[in-house]
């Protein structure tokens, strides 16, 4: 039998399963969405339901932000811990992109005493009629809790290897049962799972360097200090940026892109998968540390986020190659190659090959790299319409250079 009861007045052992999908940084106002509906029903479900209750309980709810509410929410968790049995669990369903608030339930969840052992990322909206439209999350993990028994304490400089190790772990399960022809999981959910994957690792130890719990469970809103797990969850997704390598590029070339550049290939291929949230591209900039990205789109429209094409970039801002940033990257003179055969009269790709020949100083040494990027781009692009007259022109300045020769 499935019970709801006050998580912070439990006062008997109810059960060996607990079930909670906090509210954080008022991600949701379930009070206001269950008062509409209860507006109108509440009087047929007193008289089917007398035992129920039919009002939204408002005052009682744990939400909102800062130390009040790390707070109350610990002390919920805490409770439920202290009612469940050694070998009892709990679900935790937590849907958030912000990796503050993501340490913020990691402290909360390792004050109560409980670790993090499992997690799993799942579709909760999918696209359909009336499903509404925005910048929103899409995916949720839920995560499995057990009480922490083993006393084991560690340093932050021992957590981000065993971090990378679980993060890597995490993403090999998901990738291996993912289908390429029909994904399962998108970008944010690879991400979703690398936050968990943290989680479980910081959880795990009772104790970590000099961190004092409770005072990061009560630090105001006025401390600018920044949580130390903050920066280990930030970590966790670098590492999953790293690993997750767009289809059609080799590793080794991919260890070499600046994060512009993994910012701009990971996102044609984000925009071959039909996705155009901008939140998704924010999280992608996030995870390569792409501070610029934004100059690189073309449209940051709710839904119709998109990256600019060669034909909008053309030269303006285009460095000599070298130059720190995306404007002198390889990539960017690739793109304006793309450029100027897509506006050449004739379609020939000769005078960007010539370019390249005379603008890229290892032209010789990157003529593999440019091949790769060359394929990658046309590959993709012949999938989005918006491209047009560029991905035929990548087509043709990719032939040229791969059989240049001296």
């Amino acid at each position: 039998m499935a019970e709801t009861h006050d998580a912070t007045a439990l006062d008997s052992r109810f059960g060996d399963m607990w079930i909670t999908d906090p509210g954080y940084a008022d991600a949701v106002s379930y009070e206001e969405l269950s008062e509409f509906f209860l507006a109108w029903q509440a009087g047929g479900l007193s008289e089917l339901f007398p035992e129920w209750t039919t009002d939204s309980r408002r005052a009682l709810a744990v939400k909102g932000t800062g130390a009040g509410f790390r707070v109350a929410l610990a002390e919920c968790y805490a409770n439920m811990h202290g009612e469940m049995v050694d070998d009892g669990h709990q679900i935790v369903m937590f849907t958030h992109q912000d990796p503050s608030v993501w340490a913020d339930l990691g402290t909360v969840l390792w004050s109560a005493g409980l670790q993090v052992t499992g997690a799993w990322t799942i579709a909760t909206e999918t696209s359909g009629a009336g499903i509404r439209v925005g910048n929103y999350v899409q995916g949720t993990v839920c995560m499995v809790l057990r009480k922490r028994l083993q006393d084991r304490r560690g340093n932050l400089a021992d957590l981000y290897p065993q971090i990378q190790q679980e993060v890597q772990r995490q993403l090999q399960s998901m990738l291996q049962i993912d289908p390429k022809d029909d994904p399962n999981f998108s970008d944010a959910d690879y991400q979703l799972a690398a936050y968990a994957a943290a989680l479980r690792v910081l959880t795990s130890y009772s104790s970590i360097g000099d961190i004092d719990i409770e005072r990061e469970l009560r630090r105001s809103s006025d401390d600018k200090r920044e949580n130390p797990l903050t920066r280990l969850i930030e970590q966790a997704v670098k590492i999953a940026s790293d690993y997750l390598v767009p289809d059609g590029l080799d590793r080794s070339t991919w260890r070499k892109m600046t994060p512009e550049e993994r910012f701009y290939l990971k996102g044609l291929e984000v925009e071959t998968e039909d996705e155009h949230r901008e939140g998704v591209f924010q999280e992608l900039a996030r995870g390569y540390g792409a501070a610029g990205y934004r100059d690189l789109l073309g449209s940051t429209k709710a839904n119709a986020t998109r990256l600019k094409t060669p034909e909008e970039f053309a030269g303006r801002d285009l460095r000599s190659a070298g130059e720190p940033g995306f404007d002198g990257s390889l990539l960017r003179h690739v793109l304006y190659g793309v450029y100027t055969t897509a506006t050449n009269p004739e379609r020939d790709p000769r005078p960007a090959r010539n370019y390249f020949r005379q603008e890229l100083p290892n032209y010789w040494g990157d003529r593999q790299t440019i091949v790769e990027l060359l394929r990658y781009i046309s590959t993709k692009a012949e999938r989005l319409p918006h491209w047009g007259a560029d991905a035929h022109a990548a087509r043709l300045l990719l032939g040229t250079v791969e059989n240049d020769s001296v």
